[in-house]
């Protein structure tokens, strides 16, 4: 890969972009944006069995992978370091993503064109990342080699919708194509059966199962639900894009009815992780186990109820979905985190809560830790569990109000 001269003329129009890299010099100038360069993937179809799908795992792990080494090798180095970890992205979010005249302020086009250079070739983004200064020849991609690119943690939706805010707000295709390109990686990464890993290219383990902890397959389902359904922010993307979300979306919903736990015959809602094959839920790190989990499931109905004409099994999905939340809201209590230990404690007004996981075979909120055990009660969970990890949530009283305006 080659770097271009980067003269007076340039550092001038870009001015806000090169003073985050301390000069104009082809020493300091940021990496290629993969955006600039032919997409290596537009031939690709979204795989209709797993030996194709693995096939085009494996192409892209070495698509990111070479592209890494190509840069050391052009710009003479002998190891590729990491960039500025953050919690997030290092930029705030909702402005990035939703408020038009600073995404074409000086300052936004700045982070626009860092967000390109941290976009790997296989089109998605990392997770923990600072983005906020654009990425040097050479440098990861990501802080964490195992989420590259991924979905987790908002990753690749959130920069998704940034490159949709600057494509609609600038008059320059690379933003438009960046967001392209980033539809075809989450088309690509879906199994044939609808759902989608925590990570594309598969990195095995829990990452590989369909993943709807911390909203990764919701997210998704926003950015493919907008492209299908022909949501006018999305109007640059080309018809044979919109046609394959189109399908992505079907199969989806197929998966969502599929993986709805049954219990007793009755659906309920979700698990935060499901087998792949099987579609059984799973469990993934030590804490997180086998079982129902509330956040996710409502942020999934949320999404249902947005659909324009959601057909009769998505319709009975939601149904069961309010019903077992109904059931199981936790009222008179409020969830208190702060300097103290979390706990459940007394407060007469406050809104519904749930448990965040809740055992499937009991029907009981379930708390697990670092060591593998699952308990009942969150007061035998270690302190530092109980203290690190959201272990209730209000999330489905959304989905109690939302249901109200959906059913009339």
């Amino acid at each position: 890969m080659t770097f271009p001269r980067v003269n007076a003329a340039r550092c001038l129009a870009l001015g806000v972009m090169l003073l985050a890299t301390a000069g104009c010099g082809a020493k300091n100038a940021p990496a290629e944006s993969s955006s600039t360069q032919p997409d290596p993937l537009a031939s690709l179809q979204p795989a209709r069995d797993m030996a194709a799908y693995r096939a085009i795992s494996d192409k892209l792990y070495r698509l990111d992978q070479d592209a890494i080494k190509r840069e050391l090798a052009s710009a003479g180095l002998a190891k590729s370091t990491k960039p500025a970890k953050d919690k997030l992205f290092g930029f705030d979010i909702k402005k990035a993503v939703s408020d038009r005249g600073f995404i074409a302020s000086s300052e936004g086009r700045a982070l626009a064109d860092s967000l390109l250079t941290f976009q790997t070739p296989s089109g998605g983004w990392s997770k923990r990342t600072d983005m906020s200064m654009p990425r040097q020849p050479g440098q990861q991609f990501g802080t964490e080699k195992d989420y590259v690119p991924t979905f987790d943690n908002y990753a690749t939706s959130t920069q998704f919708w940034v490159m949709v805010n600057a494509c609609n707000a600038l008059d320059d295709r690379r933003y438009c194509d960046s967001a392209s390109r980033a539809l075809n990686y989450i088309l690509l990464a879906q199994y044939p059966n609808g759902g989608w890993p925590q990570n594309f290219p598969l990195r095995g383990k829990y990452h590989d199962d369909i993943t709807f902890n911390d909203d990764a397959i919701a997210n998704l389902l926003r950015v493919v639900g907008a492209a299908a359904e022909g949501d006018e922010r999305l109007a640059f993307i080309s018809d044979e894009l919109k046609a394959h979300a189109s399908d992505s979306l079907q199969r989806a919903l197929d998966m969502l009815v599929a993986t709805q736990v049954k219990v007793d015959g009755e659906p309920t809602i979700w698990g935060a992780q499901h087998d792949p094959k099987t579609l059984e839920p799973t469990a993934a790190r030590a804490f997180e186990p086998v079982a129902l989990a509330t956040s996710e499931s409502a942020d999934l109905v949320l999404f249902l109820m947005s659909l324009q004409n959601p057909p009769e099994n998505i319709r009975s999905a939601i149904d069961s979905a309010h019903r077992w939340f109904e059931q199981h809201q936790i009222t008179g209590l409020r969830y208190r985190r702060g300097d103290e230990l979390p706990a459940l404690v007394p407060e007469q007004d406050a809104d519904p809560l749930w448990a965040r996981f809740y055992d499937i075979d009991s029907d009981r909120p379930v708390f697990g830790d670092r060591d593998g055990e699952v308990y009942f009660e969150l007061e035998k969970v270690s302190a530092e569990r109980r203290a690190g990890y959201g272990w209730y949530s209000e999330q489905p009283y959304k989905v109690l109000k939302e249901y109200r305006k959906w059913k009339q």
